[in-house]
C-alpha cells in the first residue's frame, strides 16, 4: 500500500496527487459542498459503495508510471530522523477532584468542591431542566447559545442508574480540544502539527488538548464522574481535514449502565458537557458475594486496608481504556487523539508491590503510594499513523477496508526508547490502531528472544501466568498485561519490542514473519520490525515520588515484587439458557437513509456501508441505532455466543460492550497461549474463523452494542444494538429499564426520542434460537 521511500519521484508524485484529490473530496463532503449522491452520479463511487478504480484518485488503480502495478500511497517523510532517538513519554496522569454530597429535592447532587462555578453532577441530565424551562439561558449551551448545556439526553431513560448506591466520590474534569499552536509533534525532529490536526484531552474545563494521552487511576469502591467538555470548534469545516465535531466517550470495557457506556447514540456537541457515571460496579454484584464479605472483591482504602464491595472477584478488571464512539466517525476521532487509558485497582491488583496482606498479589509497580504506583507498571499505547509531504497528520477516510499508517507510535511518539532497571516491570499493552494489529516479541541486542510472562488479557487477570517468547495477536482494542524481568541484563544493554505481523491492506494481516525476516526488514510493510527500545540503566527517577531516584543494587530499592503461580480463579463453563450465532459479514441488506427502512438517526451520505452483521441466520444488517438485533430478557442468564467471520478475504476483531465473555473455543486457528478460559471483550476472529464465548449480563439495563473493532469497518456500519432488561423484582435496579428504552436523536438544539424496532432475531423466543429455551412468554 505504501510506496518505498526509494521509489522514483514520478511514482511518489503520482500517488501524492491521488491522495490530494481524495482529501479535497473529503473536505468538500465535510463542509456540505458536495453530496455522496453526486459522487455516485459522477462515477467516483461504484454501486457497491467503493471508490472507483480511477487513476489519480484510487490507490489501487493501475499506475500510469508503471501500468502493471497499483498507484499506491506515498510514504510519510521522516525528515532524516532515526528510530529510538526520543524518550518514550509516560501517559499524562490526571488527578481527580473531590465531590461533596448536597441533598436537593430528596436526591444526592454532587458539588465539585474546589470548582465553585462548575455545575453540580446529578442523577438526571441538566437537559431535563433546559427542556422543562423552555430553554432558560441558565441551562443553555454557553458557546453556541442554542441547545442544552449538558448533552446527556433528558429524563429517566438516561438518568444514572443505581446513583445513590454507587454515588461518585471523585470527579475527572476533562476537555477534548485542539492543543495550543506549535506544541504537538510525534518526534522533536518532525514538524509540529498544525491546528486541528489533533483533538486530545486536557485536564480542566475548556482546557486545551495535550499529548501524550491521559491516564486515569480508578479504584473499586470509589465511583467517579467523568465530565467531558466538547471543546472543539462548532464549525465542522474546522476539523483539520477529518473528524466529527460531535463526540461521545466509551469506557472500554467498564461495567457501567448504558447511559455511561458511550455507545447508545448519545453524542453531544461543541460547548456541551456530558457526565459519565463510571460506577466501578463489580459484575455479579446482585448474585455473588452480595454482602461484600469476600476480601478479594475489594479496592484499596488508601491506608493499607480494603474497601470490600459486592460482586465476583473473578470479574475484577485492571487495564481499560476510553475512546470516542461517535457512530460513523469513531476511527477519525480516535485517530485524532480522542483516547486515554485507565488503570482499575483492586484488593488483589493493588499497585503496591511491598504490601503483603494475603490478598494483594504484589505485582511489579512500586511502593511509595498506598495504591496505584506506576514506577514499574507502564502503559504502552501502540498505534500507527501517516503524514503528508509536509509532515502533517493524514487520515484517508475513503478506504472502508481499513486504514494503515506507516509510522508506529508508542504513546503517540514515533519509535521511542524507554529506560528500565535490572528488575521486573509490568507493561500494560494496548493496540490503539484503527485497522493494524500486532504480534509482539522481545529480543536482546543480538536478536535472541527474551521470555515474557502474560498475566492479563483485555485487562482481566488470567488464572495462572503464562511464559512465552511471542505474544498472541493483538488486534484493535485488545490489551495484554505482561511481566518482563530485566534482572539478567546489565546496565548499558538494549532490548527491543518487535512486531512480526505484516499487512498490505486494511482487510487483515497478510502474514506473520519469522523473527529473522522481521529484524532484517524483509517486507514492504514499514510497521514490521523493532518498534520500541528498552535501555537498561542502573538508576531511574520515580514518577510516584518526585525527587526520588532508584539505585540498582541497593537494599533500599530491591525488587520485592512477585509473579505468583495463581492470580485468580477460573469461571466455569456451564450449560447456557440460549445460544446466539453472530456473523460479521460483507453485503448488508439495508436501504439508504432516504428510505423508510434506512438508518436512524442518520447515515451520513458521504459514507459507504458495505459491512454488516447477521444474527442467528436472519437478514444481514448494517448499523441502525433504532433497531434492536438482540434482547437479553433477564439479568443473570448465561448465554453462549459464537462469533463468526463471514469470510470474503477480510478479518475482524469482535468487541462486546459492557460484559466480558469467557473464551471457550476457536475454529480455523488455535487458541492463543493465554486465551483459553480467559475473560475478554475483544476477540480476533481470523479470516474464516470463529470464536465461542460464554457471557452473562447483570446489574444494569439499557442499550449497548457489539461490533467489529476494526474501527473503519465499525464506521462503515458493522455494528448492532442489543438491549438488556433489568429485573422488576430487584429494587436496586432501574425500573425504567425493565422494558426497552427509546433511541435518542441528538442535535445541537437538544435530544428527542424515537421508539425502537425489535428485529425477529432480537426476540429471544424467536424460532432462530437453537435450542429453543423452555421458558415462559
Amino acid at each position: 500500500m505504501y510506496l518505498d521511500k526509494n521509489e522514483s519521484r514520478a511514482r511518489i508524485r503520482e500517488a501524492q496527487n491521488a491522495r490530494n484529490n481524495r482529501a479535497e473530496i473529503v473536505k468538500a463532503l465535510s463542509t456540505g459542498q458536495v453530496t455522496r449522491r453526486e459522487l455516485f452520479k459522477w462515477g467516483i463511487f461504484t454501486s457497491a459503495g467503493t471508490l472507483a478504480m480511477i487513476n489519480g484518485l484510487s490507490p489501487y488503480a493501475h499506475s500510469q508510471v508503471l501500468p502493471t502495478i497499483p498507484t499506491g500511497t506515498p510514504p510519510s517523510p521522516l525528515f532524516g530522523i532515526k528510530p529510538f532517538t526520543q524518550r518514550m513519554p509516560r501517559l499524562n496522569e490526571v488527578k481527580p477532584h473531590d465531590l461533596k454530597r448536597v441533598e436537593m429535592n430528596g436526591e444526592s447532587w454532587l458539588e465539585w468542591k474546589d470548582l465553585p462555578n462548575e455545575p453540580y453532577s446529578k442523577r438526571t441530565s441538566w437537559h431535563t431542566e433546559y427542556s422543562a424551562s423552555g430553554g432558560n439561558p441558565l441551562y443553555t449551551n454557553p458557546l453556541t447559545g442554542r441547545g442544552p448545556m449538558e448533552g446527556r439526553p433528558p429524563g429517566e431513560y438516561f438518568a444514572h442508574q443505581r446513583w445513590e448506591e454507587y454515588l461518585p466520590k471523585k470527579g475527572y474534569l476533562m476537555s477534548l480540544g485542539c492543543p495550543p499552536t506549535g506544541t504537538v509533534g510525534f518526534h522533536p525532529g518532525l514538524p509540529v502539527q498544525e491546528d486541528e490536526k489533533i483533538w486530545s484531552f486536557g485536564a480542566g474545563r475548556l482546557a486545551d488538548g495535550a499529548l501524550p494521552p491521559p491516564l486515569l487511576k480508578i479504584r473499586y469502591g470509589e465511583p467517579v464522574i467523568f465530565r467531558h467538555y466538547n471543546n472543539v470548534s462548532p464549525d465542522q469545516a474546522v476539523n483539520g481535514g477529518f473528524g466529527s465535531i460531535s463526540q461521545t466517550t466509551h469506557n472500554h470495557n467498564g461495567h457501567n449502565a448504558s447511559t455511561s457506556d458511550g455507545a447508545s447514540n448519545a453524542h453531544f456537541y461543541p460547548g456541551q458537557f456530558y457526565d459519565y457515571h463510571w460506577s466501578t460496579t463489580l459484575a455479579r454484584a446482585d448474585m455473588i458475594n452480595t454482602g461484600a464479605l469476600d476480601k478479594r472483591a475489594s479496592g484499596p482504602d488508601g491506608n493499607g486496608g480494603l474497601i470490600q464491595v459486592p460482586g465476583d472477584f473473578r470479574e475484577l478488571q485492571g487495564t481499560l481504556w476510553f475512546h470516542d464512539h461517535r457512530s460513523f466517525y469513531t476511527a477519525e476521532n480516535v485517530y485524532k487523539g480522542h483516547v486515554g487509558m485507565m488503570n482499575y485497582y483492586s484488593g488483589p491488583d493493588r499497585g503496591n508491590e511491598r504490601l503483603n496482606d494475603g490478598v494483594n498479589l504484589q505485582l511489579p509497580s512500586g511502593w511509595h503510594l498506598d495504591w496505584g504506583n506506576t514506577d514499574f507498571d507502564i502503559n504502552l499505547m501502540i498505534s500507527d499513523g501517516a503524514t503528508d509531504p509536509d509532515g502533517q497528520y493524514f487520515f484517508d477516510i475513503f478506504d472502508t477496508e481499513g486504514f494503515l499508517g506507516d509510522m508506529v507510535f508508542v504513546n503517540f511518539a514515533y519509535k521511542p526508547f524507554f529506560e528500565v532497571m535490572p528488575r521486573k516491570f509490568r507493561f500494560r499493552i494496548l493496540c490503539a490502531s484503527m485497522s493494524r494489529w500486532y504480534r509482539l516479541a522481545l529480543v536482546n541486542s543480538a536478536g535472541r528472544l527474551v521470555p515474557m510472562t502474560i498475566i492479563g488479557n483485555d485487562g482481566n487477570l488470567i488464572p495462572s501466568p503464562v511464559s512465552t517468547t511471542m505474544l498472541d495477536t493483538l488486534s484493535t482494542g485488545e490489551r495484554q498485561d505482561i511481566i518482563v524481568d530485566f534482572s539478567g541484563f546489565l546496565p548499558g544493554e538494549r532490548l527491543y519490542l518487535v512486531n512480526l505481523l505484516e499487512f498490505e491492506n486494511g482487510r487483515g494481516p497478510k502474514d506473520r514473519l519469522s523473527l529473522k525476516d522481521a529484524l532484517a526488514g524483509k517486507t514492504l510493510d514499514p510497521a514490521v520490525g523493532r518498534i520500541l527500545e528498552f535501555r537498561v540503566q542502573s538508576s531511574m527517577r520515580s514518577v510516584d515520588l518526585p525527587g526520588y531516584t532508584y539505585q540498582h543494587g541497593t537494599t533500599r530499592d530491591a525488587d520485592r515484587s512477585k509473579v505468583k503461580a495463581k492470580l485468580t480463579e477460573q469461571i466455569p463453563i456451564v450449560a447456557p439458557v440460549r445460544e446466539r450465532i453472530i456473523e460479521f459479514k460483507r453485503g448488508a441488506n439495508d436501504a439508504r437513509d432516504d428510505t423508510p427502512t434506512g438508518c436512524f438517526p442518520s447515515c451520513p451520505l458521504e459514507r459507504e456501508t458495505p459491512w454488516g452483521m447477521r444474527i442467528n441466520g436472519e437478514e444481514t444488517h448494517s448499523l441502525n441505532a433504532n433497531r434492536i438485533s438482540m434482547l437479553v430478557p433477564r439479568p443473570g442468564e448465561v448465554e453462549h455466543w459464537t462469533l463468526v467471520n463471514g469470510g470474503g478475504g477480510w478479518d475482524h476483531p469482535a468487541h462486546l460492550h459492557f460484559e466480558e465473555g469467557v473464551t471457550i473455543s476457536r475454529t480455523g486457528f488455535p487458541l492463543g497461549v493465554a486465551e483459553k478460559g480467559a475473560r475478554k471483550d475483544v476477540w480476533w476472529l481470523g479470516e474464516g474463523g470463529s470464536v465461542k464465548i460464554q457471557v452473562r449480563f447483570g446489574e444494569y439495563g439499557g442499550a449497548y452494542v457489539t461490533h467489529c473493532h476494526n474501527t473503519v469497518h465499525e464506521d462503515a456500519a458493522m455494528l448492532v444494538r442489543y438491549d438488556i432488561l433489568t429485573d422488576p423484582n430487584n429494587p436496586k435496579t432501574s425500573q425504567t429499564h425493565v422494558q426497552v428504552i427509546p433511541t435518542p436523536n441528538a442535535t445541537p438544539d437538544g435530544v428527542t426520542y424515537v421508539m425502537p424496532e425489535i428485529m425477529p432475531e432480537g426476540n429471544p423466543f424467536h424460532r432462530s434460537f437453537k435450542p429453543f429455551p423452555k421458558m415462559g412468554t
